[in-house]
């Protein structure tokens, strides 16, 4: 009735400045563990600084719009730097939000916009872990960033978690009907959206429908997805630098991997030419390149080329650097031999590629 907020209505207890230290000094010794460490010298200038903040009334706005541009910033930065750095960096911010966030209630004007910079920081921590191999650990990730996303309002931003999710799923080959009933869900109600996610998902979908082995409904879902993709807004469909776009370097490596999958060798070809002239010449991501030419391979090996399909693939994954060898990148390269048939495995060439994919270099592991 007098508009009071329900901690004070109810006196629940709050935190004192000891537990907020403690909280902070516990924060602190995790990402020591992480190999973090903090600097005596900018823990002081960081106190200085918000004493002086305090002093000029400073709008804290200013903060939550620094770390919006910082999640943003990532979004650049994922595609070019080893999982492994990566997920130090983001873990450091999230102790430094998190702290910066507690100082706001629930009815704060604020808490919104901090909701959407923790969800887009815990969907590039869950991202990160899957990329390391570390699915297990990337669930309660997903589950958090998901949390944060409803709780900011931003229905753009839980839709594009749950399609990348999606994505994380079918790459650490999670059971193809789990994740096209979650596919299905997902898109209930929201398939005529213009968001980023939808097309996600219903790319996701297409590819997992070709991996079950129903081409027809995966050309049609390949179809709706094209549809969605001409409804996204320009700053969505005109951006290929960023994890936050989804151009047309998108939709042709999508269309590569139905293709790949489904053994159609000319769509393939097609597709990837296509991807290549959407990235163009200058594009940095070396990355995004190795898994194009990998599904290539694989397209290669079911139409029947195993040879040039492992000798495609062996070439492009022996000159990857090992600490950009992501989940995604390592299952690609897996998925290849996998392709082979029984009978011609035994050839110099898929045994040659067998040992380099066996190698006692750890793929996976975070370091």
């Amino acid at each position: 009735m007098f508009d009071l907020d329900e901690d004070v209505l109810f006196s629940k207890k709050k935190a004192s400045h000891e537990d907020d230290e403690m909280e902070r000094r516990r924060l602190l010794q995790t990402l020591a563990t992480l190999g973090i460490t903090s600097s005596p010298i900018f823990d002081s200038l960081q106190t200085i600084r918000d004493s002086v903040g305090q002093s000029l009334g400073r709008d804290e706005r200013l903060d939550v719009e620094m770390w919006e541009e910082t999640v943003a910033e990532y979004g650049y930065s994922y595609l070019l730097t080893p999982p492994q750095q990566l997920l130090r960096e983001v873990a450091a911010d999230l102790v430094a939000v998190k702290q910066a966030m507690s100082r706001t209630g629930s009815r704060d004007r604020l808490f919104r916009p901090w909701c959407r910079v923790t969800g887009g920081l815990s969907f590039l921590m869950a991202k990160t872990l899957c990329n390391l191999g570390q699915s297990r650990q990337a669930r309660p990730w997903w589950a958090t960033a998901l949390d944060a996303a409803e709780l900011s309002g931003d229905p753009n931003l839980s839709m594009w978690i749950r399609g990348e999710q999606l994505i994380h799923g079918l790459y650490d080959r999670r059971p193809t009907p789990v994740l096209l009933r979650h596919a299905d869900a997902a898109l209930d109600g929201y398939a005529s959206s213009a968001y980023r996610g939808i097309v996600d998902i219903s790319g996701v979908r297409a590819q997992l429908l070709a991996l079950h082995g129903r081409p027809a409904e995966a050309a049609a879902e390949l179809h709706r997805c094209g549809e969605i993709f001409e409804k996204l807004p320009g700053s969505v469909a005109g951006d290929v630098h960023s994890i936050e776009g989804w151009g047309a370097d998108r939709l042709g490596y999508t269309q590569a991997w139905v293709y790949a999958y489904l053994g159609d060798r000319d769509q393939l070809d097609q597709a990837v030419s296509q991807t290549h002239r959407a990235l163009g010449q200058s594009d940095p991501r070396p990355r995004f390149r190795v898994q194009l030419a990998l599904l290539q391979a694989i397209g290669y090996v079911r139409s029947g080329d195993v040879t040039e399909g492992v000798r495609h693939a062996q070439a492009v994954y022996e000159a990857y650097p090992v600490e950009h060898r992501t989940t995604m990148v390592t299952r690609l390269a897996d998925d290849v031999l996998e392709a082979v048939p029984a009978a011609e495995r035994r050839g110099s060439s898929v045994a040659g590629y067998r040992e380099l994919l066996a190698s006692p270099v750890d793929r996976r592991a975070i370091t």
